[in-house]
């Protein structure tokens, strides 16, 4: 009989499900635990951020303080525009003088016939008669009839005719004369280029401020220009403008006001008619000018019936030397206030000794009334120990700008608003075959027909940072590969570069580049870089010595039978490490070099020490305009946030695609 510890028993499962579950699987989780897993598994810190940015960007964009900085800090951008580039354009036409020949030079002319060219379409063949002075294969200089010496490039004459003369070789030249056209190229084509040279102005102001309009109508010259209309010219005499504001600074000069809508308006005293500014006053009796007030006296001060005497006893308080006997040193004493109907009551009671002194606060054309009274009567028993103090910051002013005459065409008007061109555009067609020298195009108004033209604030911002990364990732991969390589000389230049660079502050750098290495180009190189690249080639050099380490670390990350497999088939080298080992560390690398990127982002700020308009530099602009310190940096921090939330998920999908499977 077999023993009872050796029997086996059959094999159980390894769980044993209840009756009601035999022969079914595991069971399903319920909809709560569903519900829970589900929620734990969402990017909850991607959504909260998400509310809050979208809750901050309605706040923002519905503010009329936001949309301004807003709009500041993106460059002003415009649905379309006209004004594509501004333009300096070297134009030649064919001239003509005669003139004699007196000299050579090799050098470019350096004087020509003055006024040749008037203009620069309807241009005019100007001609001098002088004699052949000398000659040389590449100039001719001719002296004209009014004793001027001209030198004329072989190469810029079109035709000539000489003529023998007793008095010497009398010579008739055509020559390419160069004049310089500056403006606002509007439209191009592949034969003209259309420049507006002069800028339209015009100006938007209410009816009510017409004091007396002259019209005239210059008719239209239907032979020169079919379907032209008669253009209406008015003369319009306008009052000058109100405006209401804060106090910034008050000089003898000029004044500077914040408006109500979060604008700064600098108006300069002589445009200035007149202006309210809340004055303080100060009158006492004569008698008591001289007396100190003892403990438990009183001090009786008069007002005038209307006034803000607490406002005035406010700005009295301000003062640093408040005259006797408003003011004591030691004790109490009580202050009785007695208002009166009129200035003129309340000084004839402060004259009689009625009341000690007269606190008088006004902001309208009587804020000077005490100083007038006194003027005449001088014999009241009435003193003033300061001159009237007239606020200087901080108060609410109202400002009248002196009258003023304007003249121009009427663009439109309606029973509340006119508007006139006082200043006509004018515009210049050239012909691009005529043109010698395209000197400058630069782009011009910001709009989305013109994006080139967004060159300030959020768009310098993101072309500088991706521009330098771009420049440093070429950097960094360079360097990392010679970190990696056993030419002692490319790998000590290499170590040096990084243990310099990483050494070195970044602002320190974009320093250098600015005020140091620029120059020497500019003087020693015909290499001149503008305030942009200097950032750029700053920021690029700066990362570049970090990038460098993280390609090197990732290259060491693939192990070296990488390398010996790709060289036992037969690559070379640099076959190897483009094929093999580069494509398997850019794997590796891309989080950190991400990293950097979002890095080089937020550190673009610095540029603003190279006084360029980035983001940071405007927004700091508008704060010292505007006096809105909150709303400004608040929106120059939610503007940076975004771009870098918005590089972090560019690199999160970008590390996903890359990824192995499995």
């Amino acid at each position: 009989m077999p023993d009872e510890s050796s029997r086996t028993d059959p094999v159980q499962p390894a769980s044993v499900l209840p009756p009601e579950h035999s022969g079914e699987g595991i069971p399903e989780p319920s909809a709560y635990e569903r519900t829970i897993g589900w929620l734990a598994s969402l990017p909850w810190w991607a959504i909260i951020l998400g509310v809050v940015a979208v809750a901050v960007l309605y706040s923002m964009l519905t503010s009329v303080a936001y949309q301004r900085v807003i709009r500041f800090l993106t460059d002003d951008p415009q649905s379309s525009t006209t004004d594509l580039f501004s333009v300096v354009q070297i134009v030649g036409e064919p001239q003509s003088i005669i003139g004699r020949y007196v000299g050579e030079t090799e050098d470019s002319v350096q004087t020509v016939i003055y006024n040749l060219l008037d203009d620069v379409i309807d241009h005019h063949l100007v001609t001098q008669t002088g004699f052949i002075e000398s000659e040389s294969p590449a100039a001719i200089t001719v002296r004209t009839l009014d004793n001027q010496l001209i030198t004329i490039p072989k190469d810029r004459i079109e035709t000539e005719e000489r003529t023998e003369d007793r008095d010497g070789v009398r010579i008739t030249l055509t020559y390419i004369d160069r004049v310089t056209v500056t403006g606002i190229m509007t439209d191009r084509d592949d034969d003209t280029m259309t420049i507006r040279t002069v800028n339209e102005e015009t100006t938007t102001f209410s009816t009510d401020r017409i004091l007396s309009r002259e019209s005239t109508v210059i008719p239209c010259d239907t032979d020169a220009n079919p379907g032209c209309e008669d253009r209406e010219v008015v003369t319009i005499e306008r009052q000058g403008e109100i405006i209401t504001g804060t106090l910034n600074t008050l000089s003898q000069t000029n004044m500077s006001l914040a408006l109500p809508g979060g604008d700064t308006r600098e108006i300069r005293q002589s445009d200035v008619d007149y202006f309210h500014v809340p004055t303080l006053t100060i009158a006492i009796n004569q008698d008591r000018a001289d007396q100190a007030i003892a403990p438990g006296d009183e001090v009786r001060i008069a007002f005038v019936e209307g006034t803000d005497i607490t406002a005035a006893l406010e700005e009295l308080n301000s003062l640093e030397d408040i005259p006797v006997p408003l003011q004591y040193a030691d004790g109490e004493a009580r202050a009785a206030l007695v208002s009166y109907p009129d200035i003129d009551a309340a000084l004839e009671a402060t004259g009689t000794g009625e009341v000690s002194g007269l606190v008088y606060l006004a902001s309208d054309e009587d804020r000077l009334a005490v100083a007038d009274w006194m003027d005449e009567n001088p014999d009241s028993g009435v003193i003033l120990p300061t001159p009237p103090r007239e606020c200087q910051r901080g108060c609410e002013v109202t400002v009248k700008l002196v009258d003023e005459t304007i003249s121009g065409a009427v663009l439109e008007e309606t029973d509340d608003e006119i508007t006139v061109q006082t200043v006509a555009p004018e515009f210049v067609v050239l012909d691009r075959d005529s043109i010698l020298e395209n000197r400058r195009m630069e782009p011009g108004v910001c709009a989305l027909n013109n994006l080139r033209g967004c060159n300030a604030g959020i768009f310098l911002t993101l072309r500088v940072t991706f521009i330098a990364y771009a420049l440093a990732l070429l950097i960094g991969l360079i360097i990392g590969l010679m970190r990696v390589q056993h030419n002692p000389f490319l790998y000590a230049f290499s170590t040096l570069y990084v243990e310099v660079i990483r050494g070195i502050p970044l602002l320190v750098i974009l320093l250098y580049a600015g005020f140091v290495v620029s120059p020497w180009l500019r003087d020693n190189t015909p290499i001149s870089l503008s305030d942009e690249w200097e950032a750029i080639i700053g920021l690029a050099f700066g990362y570049g010595a970090f990038i460098a380490e993280i390609f090197r670390a990732g290259i060491q990350s693939i192990s070296r039978g990488q390398m010996e497999a790709a060289r036992s088939l037969g690559m070379s080298y640099p076959q190897a490490m483009r094929y093999v080992i580069l494509p398997q560390a850019v794997r590796v690398v891309l989080p950190p070099l991400g990293n950097d990127f979002i890095a080089m982002l937020k550190d673009s700020a610095l540029i603003s020490v190279l006084a360029l308009p980035d983001l940071l530099q405007l927004g700091r602009l508008y704060v010292s305009r505007t006096f809105r310190a909150f709303e400004g940096y608040n929106t120059v921090a939610i503007l940076y946030l975004l771009m870098t939330l918005f590089l972090s998920m560019l690199v999160r999908i970008i590390e996903r695609r890359s990824r192995l499977p499995g």
